[in-house]
């Protein structure tokens, strides 16, 4: 439905007051704060209009009204104007990725400083298309060996091999040799399987070896695909959790994977996605929304997401993941 040029300066101003106040609004409000060039009366009967075509709910009969989810997307995809981060915001998101470290390390600080920034949860998806550039097998003692991997977009993963039996330096050296011939171009998450079937088919010889070896790299690819920031603590704070038990909830909600996974799967593809409340099909998910931007889209290295209650500045959020998009691309765009 196209909404006439006075109800969309109503539904804007109702959205953008709610998410600065977390306060149903009333008619009062939006003519004292917002200067709209209507009477009080044509106010309310907007506000009236808006909630019976689904695009505000009014929670309580004597309270004002707050945005629905259809509101919501109205708002966004229609009325919202992207706000231009303060230099207070640039200067912490710039100290705060240093730009030294790998990628997953420097992808772990952009989802920090995000979830520091906006005062909510962010999910950290780490992709798995990237490829295997070189491994380095390095001997620490004459029964442990140091593997690292570098991918092709600049992640390095290192596991330690606990050996039975001393392994000479000449052998290292050409076991390392064999693995890049063999590994090289592998994605990082056929590694494992790549390793086995080498070893089955070649390298018989140092089935022991390499077995170990696999078995510290299937451990070290698989973990951490998803990372949650630790900042779950400043959400609870917000009004939306003053009851304990949906405090409870939403933390179960993020430590249950499969319930973000099928949410982020409908994101994870695009340069930038907004899912909004009942927009899910996690009915767990249906009061919260998820905006989520992909890092460096054309390398495809991940994803970050912001998790929060349906009242988030919408704003703010993908102008601070742009930014930080762009502060990736000048990154990764210098000589090394």
């Amino acid at each position: 439905m196209s909404l006439d040029e006075r109800k969309k300066k109503i539904l804007s101003s109702v959205v953008e007051d709610y998410i600065e106040s977390a306060e149903p609004v009333g008619s009062k409000t939006i003519v004292d704060k917002y200067n709209l060039e209507y009477s009080p009366a044509t106010i309310r009967n907007e506000m009236k209009l808006l909630e019976d075509d689904g695009y505000l709910e009014q929670p309580h009969i004597s309270a004002g009204r707050i945005p629905s989810t259809k509101g919501y997307r109205y708002y966004v995809d229609n009325l919202m104007k992207e706000k231009k981060l303060s230099m207070l915001d640039i200067n912490y998101i710039d100290n705060s990725i240093t730009g030294y470290g790998d990628t997953e390390n420097l992808l772990e600080q952009a989802s920090d400083t995000v979830s520091k920034l906006l005062g909510r949860p962010t999910i950290l998806t780490l992709k798995n298309e990237d490829i295997i550039e070189s491994i380095k097998l390095l001997r620490i003692t004459d029964k442990i060996l140091l593997v690292i991997v570098m991918s092709k977009n600049g992640t390095i993963k290192d596991c330690v091999a606990k050996l039975t039996d001393i392994i000479p330096e000449d052998t290292v050296n050409e076991l390392t040799k064999v693995l890049n011939i063999n590994l090289k171009g592998t994605p990082l998450e056929r590694v494992y399987y790549a390793l086995n079937m080498v070893i089955s088919k070649e390298l018989t010889t140092f089935s022991e070896i390499l077995g170990q070896i696999s078995e510290g790299l299937r451990r070290e690819l698989n973990s951490g695909v998803k990372k949650i920031s630790n900042n779950v603590e400043s959400i609870l704070e917000l009004p939306e959790f003053s009851d304990v038990e949906k405090a409870k909830n939403f933390v179960n909600i993020l430590s249950t994977k499969d319930i973000l996974d099928s949410t982020l799967a409908k994101v994870s593809n695009n340069e930038l996605g907004i899912i909004i409340g009942s927009e899910n099909k996690e009915i767990l998910l249906s009061e919260y929304s998820i905006i989520s931007l992909n890092i460096l889209d054309d390398k495809n290295i991940g994803n970050l997401s912001v998790i929060s209650p349906k009242r988030i500045d919408y704003s703010k959020t993908v102008s601070t993941l742009k930014y930080i998009n762009s502060k990736f691309k000048n990154l990764f765009s210098k000589p090394n």
